[in-house]
């Protein structure tokens, strides 16, 4: 048997005037442009249809891969968590303006597990303590898993935050 022929690098066009753009120093969803000053969008087609629009945020999909792989050290719990502050990350370096009680609330869990695991992402560099009042504790996920902004500004604020911890010990 002879050595299979590599396939030929395929190009591929798409039509921007029916696809939502987004403006790439916001982060912004944005209608696309079109000569005549109408959406662009064909009707009926959702394809890629964005409800409400909103921002983008780049994340470290390795990153989440290793603290979801069993033996990270992590709970489900921890996981759920994770996968909350992903959907609540906020623009910059902001801390999510939750408390642990709002985050069990939201996720359905005792105040007391959202808690554990709150400390033990934290204990790991996932979530960041940003802000205290009291015994109150705002946290934001870790740069490097997830940043609302350009990669450019991810990259530079990469280097000031600690590296997760993963396979996370007791």
């Amino acid at each position: 048997m002879g050595a299979s022929k590599p396939n030929p690098l395929q190009t591929v066009a798409v039509d921007l005037t029916t696809h939502g753009v987004f403006e790439l120093a916001t982060g912004e969803i944005v209608e696309p442009h079109t000569p005549a000053g109408g959406s662009g969008a064909k009707s009926g087609d959702t394809r890629f249809h964005f409800e409400g629009g909103g921002r983008w945020a780049s994340y470290g999909k390795k990153l989440v891969e290793r603290i979801w792989a069993r033996g990270s050290g992590y709970t489900k719990t921890d996981k759920l968590v994770v996968g909350f502050y992903l959907g609540q990350t906020q623009a910059g370096l902001k801390a999510v303006p939750l408390t642990k009680r709002d985050v069990a609330h939201e996720l359905e869990i005792r105040a007391g597990s959202a808690g554990e695991s709150m400390n033990r992402l934290a204990r790991g560099n996932i979530l960041i303590p940003v802000q205290q009042f009291g015994a109150v504790v705002l946290y934001r996920l870790n740069v490097r898993l997830v940043y609302d902004g350009g990669s450019e500004r991810q990259r530079e604020l990469a280097k000031y935050d600690p590296a997760p911890i993963i396979p996370l010990t007791d």
